[in-house]
């Protein structure tokens, strides 16, 4: 390309958004069950503990994550890119082409 050549390009912020999924096994112990108010002494699992103690147990850098999917976006906020960052020049990737 000689140095009189011009060309314009649109800067576009994207975000990639990574899906992971991984097993975790709650043991049912008293900390995942919940008293029913009739006090009949029926017991049953209380959703938002077990939920909790699996989001506890995702955390543990044992826990096995595997990605499930990754999907590209626009970003939301589009907005001037930082001076610390670099962006993908299109132009120049299909000129090699």
């Amino acid at each position: 390309m000689s140095s009189n050549e011009k060309t314009f390009s649109i800067a576009f912020r994207l975000r990639r958004i990574v899906y992971e999924d991984a097993y975790v096994s709650i043991p049912v112990t008293e900390a995942v069950m919940k008293s029913e108010p009739e006090a009949d002494g029926t017991r049953r699992l209380d959703t938002d503990k077990l939920i909790a103690e699996a989001i506890a147990l995702g955390k543990n850098e044992a826990a096995e994550w595997c990605v499930e999917e990754t999907q590209t976006t626009p970003h939301p906020v589009q907005q001037p890119k930082p001076e610390v960052r670099n962006a993908l020049d299109g132009f120049y990737l299909t000129r090699a082409r």
